[in-house]
C-alpha cells in the first residue's frame, strides 16, 4: 500500500543567513529551512520539500538596504542568488557563513574577507545551454504569445535542466564575452539538444575571456552540419575581441560541456590566463578560477598562508593541483615544486606552463594518497591543498593528518568540506591558527576559504 503523503502548507520564513548552496531562514517555531533567491532580512512563503529544502514561492518582504537586480531575467534564471544585496552585506555574510561552518575559532586569527570593487562583469567563464523548451515564470503561464518549444539557448532555471531561460548576454560576464554571446544568441541555431529524447545538434556554448582575447567553444552532437558549425564560426571570427573558436563534439547523454575536438575554426583553442605575477598558457577545457583579479587576491592570501621561506629554500607540495596555478605562482620561493593531481590532462598543462616559465618542478599524475607516500623528503616542507568541493578523500586526510611539515593550507572552496577535514588533521598532528576568506563569486553564495594549520606543539 503506498505511504500517504502528508498535508503541507506554505511556509513562512524569515531569512537569516547564508548557507552553503543558498540562503536559509526560519520559521515562528524555529525551524531553518534552505531556500534560494532572496536577500538576508527578507520575509518570504516558500513550498516545503525533501530534506530541509523549500522552493520559494514569493518574497513578501525586503531589508531596508535591498537594491534592484541588475539582471533582466534574476529569479528566473538558475545563477545569481544575491542581486538584491549590495556588495559590502553579501561579503560580510559570507564570511559569517565560513566562520560559522569551519568550527570553533577560539585562539584562530579571523583575517577580514577580501575581495575587488567588481559586482559584475568579472566572470572569465561563462556556459550556455541548448534546448528545446522554454521555461515559462508562473506569472506568465497564461500568456499565449510566449512559445513553449522551439530551439532555445541561455541558462536552466533553478531546479528544471529540461528548460531553458533564454539569454543574449550575461551580467556577471565581460563585455567582450556578451559581444560573443549576442552573435551566437541571434543565429537562433537548432536544432538544440533535447535532453529527454536524446536528439538535436547544438548542446552548448562555452565562452571565455584570457588576456589575449575571448575564446568561444561551440559544443554540438555529431550529427550536425558541419557547414553550420562553420558558419556561424566565421560569424564570431570577424569580431576584434574574439581569439579563437573551437568545435568540440560529444554524444554524451549527460549534461556537461565536454567532448573531442573536432575541429579549430578560428585562431587558437587556448588561452592566456594572467595570476598577477605570471601569466599561465590553458588549454580550451583548461581549469582556472572564474574570477581573474580576484585570483591575484587568492593566491596572496595563500602566500601568507604558508608564510614560505624568505631563502627560497625547501619543498613545496602542491596536493589537487589542478593546471599547477598554485606551485608555479610560488615557484621562486622555494627550492623545489611538486604537485599531485588526478586529472592527467592538467598535469600535462602544468608541465608545459612550467617549462615555458623555466620553473624547475616535479608533476605526479595520480591519487594523493597513492602518490605522497612514494615521494623523497630530503628537504623540510611546505604543504597547500586544494581539494574539489567534496574535500580531502578520507585516506588522504587521515594520512596529511600524520605528515611533518612546517605548515599546512587548505584552500577550501566549499567552507564546510574544511570545516569536516579540520578535525580529522586536528586529530593528528595539526592545529588551524590563521583563516581567510575570499570573495571570487559575488551575487552567489560560494565563497573560497583558506586555513593556515601548524603542527601542535
Amino acid at each position: 500500500m503506498a505511504r500517504r503523503r502528508k498535508n503541507r502548507q506554505p511556509l513562512s520564513l524569515t531569512i537569516d543567513r547564508i548557507d552553503n548552496k543558498g540562503v536559509s531562514g526560519v520559521t515562528e517555531d524555529g525551524a531553518r529551512w534552505l531556500v534560494k533567491g532572496a536577500p538576508i532580512g527578507a520575509t518570504v512563503t516558500a513550498w516545503p520539500g525533501r530534506k530541509g529544502k523549500a522552493t520559494l514561492t514569493t518574497v513578501d518582504s525586503l531589508p531596508d538596504d535591498a537594491i534592484d537586480p541588475t539582471c533582466p531575467v534574476f529569479g528566473t534564471c538558475g545563477g545569481c542568488q544575491l542581486q538584491q544585496m549590495p556588495l559590502p552585506r553579501q561579503r560580510a555574510e559570507k564570511q559569517a557563513l565560513v566562520t560559522r561552518v569551519v568550527g570553533d575559532t577560539t585562539g584562530v586569527t579571523v583575517h577580514p574577507i577580501g575581495g575587488t570593487e567588481h559586482a559584475y562583469g568579472y566572470r572569465n567563464k561563462v556556459e550556455l545551454s541548448f534546448g528545446r523548451r522554454q521555461y515559462v515564470p508562473e506569472h506568465l503561464k497564461d500568456d499565449p504569445t510566449i512559445p513553449r518549444e522551439g530551439d532555445f539557448m541561455g541558462f536552466h532555471p533553478r531546479g528544471w535542466f529540461s528548460r531553458i531561460v533564454p539569454v543574449d548576454g550575461c551580467p556577471l560576464a565581460s563585455d567582450d564575452m556578451n559581444r560573443a554571446i549576442k552573435v551566437v544568441s541571434e543565429a537562433r541555431l537548432g536544432p538544440a539538444w533535447d535532453n529527454q529524447t536524446h536528439t538535436g545538434h547544438w548542446r552548448h556554448v562555452v565562452v571565455r575571456q584570457g588576456e589575449n582575447g575571448v575564446l568561444v567553444v561551440l559544443v554540438t552532437s555529431s550529427a550536425v552540419d558541419p557547414a553550420a558549425v562553420r558558419g556561424i564560426g566565421q560569424q564570431l571570427a570577424a569580431l576584434a575581441v574574439v581569439s579563437g573558436v573551437a568545435w568540440v563534439v560529444t554524444d554524451r547523454l549527460s549534461e556537461v560541456a565536454e567532448g573531442d575536438m573536432a575541429e579549430v575554426l578560428y585562431g587558437e583553442p587556448w588561452l592566456d590566463m594572467p595570476t598577477g605575477k605570471q601569466t599561465l598558457r590553458l588549454p580550451h577545457d583548461g581549469f582556472f578560477q572564474v574570477n581573474t583579479p580576484a585570483t591575484s587576491m587568492l593566491l596572496d592570501a595563500i602566500t601568507a598562508a604558508l608564510q614560505p621561506p624568505a631563502a627560497g629554500g625547501g619543498q613545496l607540495l602542491d596536493l589537487y593541483c589542478g593546471v599547477g596555478a598554485i606551485g608555479l605562482h610560488l615557484a621562486d620561493r622555494f627550492a623545489e615544486v611538486i604537485g599531485i593531481e588526478l586529472n592527467p590532462a592538467s598535469i600535462v598543462c602544468a608541465r608545459e606552463n612550467a617549462a615555458r616559465l623555466g620553473v624547475e618542478s616535479t608533476w605526479h599524475a595520480g591519487k594523493v594518497e597513492a602518490v605522497l607516500p612514494t615521494l623523497p623528503r630530503d628537504r623540510r616542507r611546505w604543504i597547500v591543498v586544494d581539494p574539489p568541493r567534496a574535500g580531502l578523500h578520507p585516506a588522504a586526510a587521515r594520512f596529511l593528518a600524520e605528515q611533518d611539515a612546517e605548515v599546512l593550507v587548505y584552500v577550501a572552496c566549499n567552507p564546510a568540506s574544511l570545516g569536516r577535514d579540520r578535525a580529522i588533521l586536528e586529530a593528528g598532528r595539526w592545529t588551524m591558527e590563521a583563516l581567510w576568506s575570499v570573495d571570487l563569486f559575488p551575487q552567489t553564495p560560494h565563497v573560497e576559504a583558506i586555513a593556515r594549520f601548524i603542527p601542535r606543539s
